[in-house]
């Protein structure tokens, strides 16, 4: 499946960014959790950098926690149409292997470098799960457009007064850091639009599967990796010829060593900083209904009896609390969503 543009009648913009990770990935991703919005990033394995650099390991752990979504550009951004089948397979396994062992993740979604796929992309991304990524706005940051003109590009999507648009910029310009971000955002959200990742717009999940990150060890590196631009298979590479690799990476959805089930603590009241005369309410026992701090009731009122069970901390049964529009930022509403579809 390939998305351009998202189907809904909502009010949402899209904005995405690839060929990181790079320098500039915190401060975006600062800006939107800052905005209480998330953007949709994009990485590529061995391009501007190398994604095993321990500043970009922690830098995507760092997004990844924030709530922004994460998929594949491929490798070494080469473009798809010209290489093999086996080729096309390795620049998506050695980036799935990177998410894998850094996020513990399966990416859902695939943006092909220059935009540039056919059939036998379309399919290959198929056969290992993902939708490809497009878009129908490019601000050319990367190809030499001034900040004016890369501005321009959002004025003519808010003045034609479109419901949705899936915006293109590069992570690793430091304009687009330092001057478009920012302007987008405030542009958007002073058009009352919301900023959402691809997955919250078309209403799916952002990844196949998630499991846990690995430990690091001695094979996470770029070396004896394709280099930016080049490929597997390649006998001329800069590198030198290696395997194409093209089966699935290893995945892990368990820590290793035993585990144990953390026993459950009933009926708690909840107090904000310390306040024993204030406890954390839930407004009602539906999906988003919003928690707030109220005067505390009689033992025994459901709307302040809490469960905490390790990390979760439930009410009314099978709902936990949960914070609203995934954002992280202080002040953040919280809420309440069913504990196995929790929605962020």
């Amino acid at each position: 499946m390939v998305f351009f543009r998202a189907a809904s009648p909502l009010l949402f913009f899209l904005l995405t960014r690839q060929s990181g990770p790079y320098d500039y990935l915190r401060s975006i991703s600062d800006q939107f959790t800052a905005a209480g919005s998330h953007a949709t990033f994009f990485f590529n394995g061995n391009n501007f950098a190398c994604i095993y650099d321990s500043n970009r390991v922690s830098d995507i752990q760092y997004v990844y926690a924030a709530g922004h979504m994460v998929g594949s550009h491929t490798w070494s951004h080469a473009d798809l149409v010209t290489l093999a089948t086996a080729q096309i397979q390795d620049g998506m396994y050695r980036v799935e292997e990177a998410l894998s062992r850094i996020l513990g993740i399966k990416p859902a979604f695939m943006r092909p470098p220059f935009g540039s796929y056919n059939d036998d992309v379309q399919s290959i991304a198929a056969g290992r799960g993902q939708s490809l990524a497009l878009w129908d706005w490019d601000t050319g940051d990367a190809d030499g457009n001034t900040t004016a003109q890369s501005e321009a590009v959002y004025n003519d999507i808010v003045n034609a007064r479109l419901k949705n648009a899936l915006i293109l910029e590069h992570e690793t310009e430091e304009t687009t850091a330092t001057i478009l971000v920012p302007y987008a955002i405030n542009l958007f959200k002073s058009k009352g639009y919301n900023l959402v990742t691809i997955a919250q717009c078309l209403g799916v999940d952002p990844y196949q599967a998630i499991g846990v990150p690995q430990t690091r060890d001695s094979s996470w590196t770029c070396d004896g990796t394709p280099d930016p631009g080049e490929v597997c298979g390649d006998p001329d590479a800069c590198g030198g010829f290696m395997a194409c690799e093209t089966g699935t990476p290893v995945f892990s959805t368990a820590p290793s060593g035993p585990t144990t089930t953390p026993t459950p603590t009933p009926n708690q009241y909840i107090h904000p900083s310390a306040n024993a005369s204030k406890c954390l309410t839930a407004s009602s026992n539906a999906d988003g209904a919003l928690v707030e701090v109220e005067d505390c009731t009689s033992a025994g009122s459901t709307s302040q009896s809490w469960t905490v069970s390790g990390s979760a901390i439930q009410i009314f049964g099978n709902k936990c609390l949960d914070v609203t529009n995934g954002a992280t930022a202080d002040g953040t509403k919280m809420q309440i969503w069913t504990c196995a579809t929790r929605k962020y």
